[in-house]
This record gives structure tokens, C-alpha cells and sequence, in this order.
């Protein structure tokens, strides 16, 4: 008699529960709420910092935040960042906010900065009460530039919006799906740019080139697509989603599901 067993645990959920080595989701989303009609990144406060790895920058929180948004304060306490060094691996790292003032300086440096996230908190969140008070901006150690920002959106988000991000050393990032919401306002409509680049490394020409992965035009309306055969890109590859409107500003969302592969050693 034949036996057979059957695992009703879909594959993508053993992923998701880190059940399968060398294997992890990234999540990706992000929204820009003043596009423009030049191409601009989708996310919070429009950028997604790119240097080379001669240029690789510690980071911090901004001053000028809310003063509850400190180590021992009702808001946010601390804020964990992720992102790639210049050797292109992912590098985490917790800093504790520091208020209205500027916070330490990162261990790391870095060259990429795809996410930051409220860390701990000094308040019991609840539907009224989020976990900061201000917006949470992250800047270059030695200040000037800013990274990203944890905004307040209404409620307290307790995390960035940044619609791009890198895939590191020794990983292949396979793209399953995308989502795309533009904002319906009358004659307006969205054009969006999926980009890549690789050799995120390379330090003189030639380099490899900023190339189109796909394209959506005049968009009124939310796009979804699952790719069943997912798109590959290679390690050191920077994944970038660019908007602009057809006229005046507009906003523009994004939502990707990115898996990351560690290569074999």
C-alpha cells in the first residue's frame, strides 16, 4: 500500500517563518506623496542614497526631533537600521535617539540604508497611542544629507517607507511580486520605472549601466503583479522604483516581495 504524505504548509510559509536556510523576505514598501513630474524614488522624503564604497557614511538620528523621542522618553527610545557596508553585506544596528538633539553616530558605515524601524518604545502602543511622537529623520554622522525618515503619517508609523533596496554579497534577490498604487485624481496619471544597476562596487568606469526592468505608463489605477517565474537579479544590485505624475504632484505606492538567497560557500 502506498503512503503518501501530504505538507499542507505552502513553501513560501516556511520562508516566511525562517524554516528555510539561506533563505529570506524582504517585505518591501514604500510611498512618496509629492511626486513630481520629473522621475523621483518612491519613498518618504524622496531618495534613496547610493554612494560609492569610498563614500560610505556613518549615520544618525537627526536633531530637531520631538524631545519625548529619547532613550528614556514616552516615544521612541531607540531605532534599528538595515542596510549594506561597503563591502555590499547587510549590516543591522540599534541607536538610541537622543530627543530634540542629535543622537550618536553608527558603529557601521554604510553604503545602502533600505529600512529603519522603532527599536523599543516608552509607551504601551495602542490604536490611539503609537510608539513616537515626532518624525524620526536619519541623517549622515556629519550632517547635510538625509537618509530616511520615520514619519508620523497621520499615526505613528514606527517605520520608513523606501520602495528600493540592494541585494547583497553573496545573495541573488528574486522579485515574486509587485504592487503599484498611484493616487486617482482626476486627468492625473502615474508613469513608474522599475531600475536596476549592478556592480554596486565598482569603484572606476566602465561601470554597469542604470537598465529598465520594467515600465508602467499612464497609470490610473492599482497594478498587482505575481510573477510565477520570478525576476533574478545578481549580488550588488541596487532595485530601483522611480514616479513622476503628468501634471502637478501626486502620490504614488509601492509594495515588492523580494526573496534573498545566500549563495553556497
Amino acid at each position: 500500500m502506498e503512503i503518501r504524505q501530504k505538507n499542507s504548509v505552502p513553501w513560501s510559509y516556511h520562508v516566511s517563518r525562517n524554516n528555510m536556510f539561506q533563505a529570506h523576505v524582504h517585505h518591501q514598501f514604500g510611498r512618496n506623496v509629492a511626486v513630481g513630474t520629473t522621475y523621483a524614488p518612491i519613498s518618504d522624503i524622496g531618495v534613496y542614497r547610493t554612494p560609492q564604497p569610498a563614500n560610505a557614511v556613518h549615520l544618525r538620528v537627526k536633531a530637531g526631533g520631538n524631545a519625548a523621542d529619547t532613550a528614556n522618553g514616552a516615544g521612541a527610545r531607540s531605532v534599528k537600521l538595515w542596510g549594506l557596508n561597503a563591502s555590499g553585506d547587510e549590516v543591522t544596528e540599534i541607536i538610541a535617539t537622543a530627543g530634540a538633539s542629535a543622537s550618536a553616530a553608527t558603529t557601521n558605515s554604510f553604503i545602502r540604508l533600505y529600512l529603519a524601524e522603532v527599536y523599543e518604545g516608552g509607551t504601551y502602543g495602542t490604536q490611539s497611542a503609537g510608539s513616537h511622537v515626532g518624525n524620526i529623520t536619519i541623517e549622515r554622522a556629519t550632517g547635510g544629507e538625509d537618509w530616511a525618515q520615520i514619519q508620523l503619517n497621520g499615526f505613528p508609523s514606527s517605520t520608513t517607507g523606501i520602495g528600493s533596496i540592494t541585494v547583497p554579497r553573496n545573495h541573488v534577490g528574486l522579485l515574486a511580486s509587485i504592487r503599484i498604487s498611484p493616487e486617482q485624481s482626476g486627468s492625473t496619471t502615474s508613469d513608474i520605472l522599475i531600475l536596476k544597476r549592478e556592480g554596486i562596487l565598482q569603484a572606476a568606469a566602465p561601470y554597469k549601466p542604470v537598465m529598465k526592468v520594467q515600465e508602467f505608463v499612464q497609470v490610473t489605477q492599482t497594478i498587482t503583479l505575481d510573477f510565477e517565474m520570478p525576476i533574478k537579479f545578481p549580488e550588488l544590485t541596487d532595485i530601483g522604483v522611480l514616479a513622476k505624475v503628468s501634471n502637478g504632484t501626486g502620490a504614488v505606492s509601492i509594495d515588492m516581495e523580494i526573496l534573498m538567497l545566500e549563495a553556497e560557500t
